[in-house]
C-alpha cells in the first residue's frame, strides 16, 4: 500500500504549460501555455475557476504574482504587467526577449535571452546598473540581496543594482555553480562542481555557505552528488541532490546532515509549507508530513512546476512527459492540510486517467421537440429535415411495403391467388426507398445490422511506430496507447500489452513504460465480451 494525498485536476491546458503561478492566499492562479496564452483563474466558492485569458506576443517564460498585478515575461517583447482581469497595464521591451525572472522586495531582476541582467521596478521604471552583467546562468535572492551566478563560475551579490560582494573563482580549469539558495539565517547556500584536472579523475562536488554581510565563508563540505535545489527551513536548509536524496542541513556549528526523503531521481523542485516537505522528481511528487510520514503522488508528466500557498492548503503542479504522441498533461491540485490516506500503488494514476462523467439524459430530454435552432435554417432545409425519418421507422416502412400492409385494394381471386395492384405496390416501394435515402448511411447500416444480429470482431490499434532518443542513463519513457482501438458494438472488455518475450506488461489501453536503448516490439491484444479478439503490433526504436 502507498500513502498519498487526494489529487484533482485543477485545469486542462490545450498546450504545454510553460509557467505557473499562485497567490500566497490561493485566491487566484495563472498558467501559461506553449502558444503564448495566459489564463487567469479566480477562487469562487472554494474552487479555482478560469475567469479570463490574455494573449502574449510570444512564448511565456515566467510569471510573477504581486498583490493585484501579474508580471509576464515572454521571449520576444519582454515584460508585460497585467491586472487580475487580464487588462494590460504596461509593457517594457527587453532586447533579446526575456528568459527568467526573479522577484525582489522593490523590483524584478530579469535575465534576457543573451544572459544579460535587467532591473525593473514594479511600476515599470528601469533601474540603472552600476555594472553590466552577462552570461548569467542562475539567479536567487538571499534577504534583500540579488545573487547572480555566471558561466565562468563567478558569483555576485547585488543590492539596489550595486555589487556588494563577489565570490572568488576556484579551480585552475574553471567550475560550475549548480545551485543558489539560502538558510534560515539569510546566508548564501551555494552548490559547486569543480572540473577534474586529469582525465579519469573524479569531479569535486561541494556545498559552500557564505555570510554575505561579513563576506565570510562559514562552511565548506564535500558531497557525493550535485546539489540541485536548496530552500531554508526553521533549523537550517533543505538540499535536493542529483541522486534523488533530500537532506536537511542544520545551521548550528555542527552542520549535520539529516536525511529526509529518498526519491531515486534528480530533484527538480523543493517546497516547504507548514512543516511539510514536497519534492518533485521524475513523474512523481514525494512528501514528508510533520509527523514524519512519507507519501507520494504520480503525475502524467514530469512536474517541473510546483507552487503552493503560504499555509499549503492549495498546491499546484504541472509538467509534460516529453512525448509528442500523447495528450497535454493536466495541472494537478492537492492540499497539504488534508489527511494522507492509503491506496494501492497501481491507483496513483487514477486522478488523471478518469474519464469525464456525463449526466445521462432522460427519455423526455432525448425525444423532446426542440425548435431553438430553427432560425439557423431555411424553409427548404427545415422541410427536408422534417421529412426525414428515423432509421427504424424507415426500415419498418420497407417491411410493411413488402408484406403488403399498404395495399388496401388487394383482393383474393376465385382461384385463391391474390389480386394485387402492381402499380400501387411499386408506388409504395418507391416511397419506402425514398424515406430510407434520407437516413445517414451509418444509421441505416447500424439498423440493418441490428436486424440481422451480426457480431463484429473488434479491431486493435497499437498506434504508429516510434523512434525516440535515450536519456543520459540509456533509456527512455515510452507511452503505449491503444485507445484508438474500436468495436462498432462497444463490446471491448479486456486489453493486454505483450512484450517480445511473451510476458504481459499491462492490462489497460494506455500505459507508460521505461525501456532501454535498442529495438523493441510490443503487441496489443483486445477481446470483447463475446470472445472475439484481435491484435496489433508496434515497433519502437530507442537510440
Amino acid at each position: 500500500m502507498q500513502s498519498t494525498h487526494s489529487v484533482h485536476i485543477a485545469f486542462k491546458p490545450e498546450a504545454k504549460v510553460t509557467a505557473l503561478g499562485l497567490s500566497a492566499s490561493g485566491d487566484f492562479a495563472v498558467w501559461a501555455e506553449g502558444d503564448g496564452k495566459l489564463f487567469i483563474a479566480q477562487e469562487s466558492e472554494g474552487v479555482l475557476t478560469p475567469a479570463t485569458s490574455w494573449q502574449a506576443p510570444a512564448l511565456i517564460r515566467a510569471v510573477v504574482l504581486r498583490e493585484d498585478q501579474i508580471f509576464v515575461l515572454d521571449d520576444e517583447i519582454g515584460l508585460s504587467c497585467l491586472g487580475l482581469g487580464g487588462e494590460l497595464l504596461w509593457q517594457m521591451e527587453i532586447g533579446a526577449g526575456g528568459f527568467s525572472a526573479q522577484p525582489l522586495p522593490n523590483q524584478l531582476a530579469l535575465v534576457d535571452g543573451l544572459g544579460r541582467l535587467h532591473l525593473v521596478g514594479y511600476d515599470g521604471s528601469k533601474i540603472e546598473l552600476s555594472k553590466q552583467y552577462q552570461d548569467i546562468l542562475r539567479t536567487s535572492t538571499v534577504g534583500d540581496y540579488l545573487i547572480l551566478a555566471q558561466e565562468s563560475g563567478e558569483v555576485h551579490a547585488l543590492h539596489n543594482g550595486h555589487c556588494v560582494w563577489s565570490r572568488p573563482v576556484r579551480g585552475q580549469t574553471g567550475e560550475s555553480i549548480t545551485c543558489l539558495g539560502s538558510d534560515d539565517k539569510n546566508n548564501l547556500v551555494l552548490g559547486r562542481e569543480g572540473y577534474a584536472l586529469v582525465a579519469g579523475d573524479e569531479e569535486v562536488l561541494e556545498i559552500e555557505i557564505w555570510n554575505i554581510e561579513q563576506q565570510l565563508l562559514l562552511h565548506r563540505v564535500d558531497v557525493k552528488s550535485r546539489l540541485l535545489q536548496s530552500i531554508p527551513t526553521e533549523k537550517g536548509f533543505l538540499c535536493g541532490f542529483d541522486d534523488g536524496q533530500v537532506v536537511e542541513v542544520l545551521s548550528d556549528d555542527s552542520y549535520g546532515f539529516e536525511p529526509r526523503l529518498s526519491c531515486g531521481y534528480p530533484i527538480q523542485n523543493l517546497l516547504l509549507r507548514n512543516g511539510c516537505i514536497v519534492a518533485s522528481a521524475w513523474f512523481y511528487l514525494y512528501g514528508l508530513d510533520r509527523e514524519g510520514r512519507e507519501w507520494k503522488i504520480e503525475h502524467q508528466g514530469m512536474p517541473d512546476l510546483l507552487v503552493g500557498t503560504e499555509d499549503g492548503s492549495v498546491c499546484l503542479f504541472a509538467g509534460e512527459d516529453q512525448n509528442d504522441w500523447t495528450d497535454v498533461e493536466p495541472v494537478g491540485l492537492f492540499s497539504l492540510t488534508e489527511e494522507i490516506f492509503q491506496i494501492d500503488s497501481s491507483e496513483l494514476n487514477l486522478w488523471f486517467e478518469k474519464s469525464e462523467e456525463t449526466n445521462p439524459l432522460s427519455a423526455e430530454e432525448i425525444y423532446r421537440e426542440d425548435d431553438e435552432m430553427n432560425s439557423f435554417f431555411s424553409k427548404e432545409e427545415l422541410d427536408s429535415m422534417q421529412s426525414s425519418q428515423p432509421a427504424d421507422v424507415a426500415v419498418e416502412a420497407l417491411h410493411s411495403a413488402l408484406e403488403g400492409t399498404f395495399l388496401p385494394s388487394q383482393q383474393v381471386a376465385e382461384d385463391g391467388s391474390l389480386d394485387i395492384d402492381t402499380d400501387e405496390l411499386l408506388s409504395q416501394l418507391d416511397d419506402a426507398m425514398a424515406k430510407m435515402a434520407l437516413i445517414p448511411s451509418d444509421d441505416l447500416i447500424g439498423e440493418l445490422n441490428a436486424e440481422v444480429g451480426e457480431i463484429i470482431v473488434p479491431r486493435a490499434v497499437s498506434g504508429e511506430d516510434q523512434h525516440l532518443k535515450a536519456d543520459e542513463d540509456g533509456s527512455a519513457i515510452v507511452t503505449l496507447d491503444g485507445s484508438q482501438s474500436y468495436d462498432p458494438q462497444g463490446r471491448i472488455q479486456t486489453w493486454s500489452w505483450i512484450e517480445s518475450s511473451g510476458k504481459e506488461i499491462a492490462s489497460s489501453a494506455k500505459v507508460r513504460v521505461r525501456i532501454a536503448r535498442g529495438s523493441h516490439t510490443f503487441e496489443l491484444r483486445i477481446c470483447d465480451r463475446d470472445g472475439q479478439w484481435s491484435s496489433d503490433s508496434i515497433h519502437i526504436m530507442i537510440d
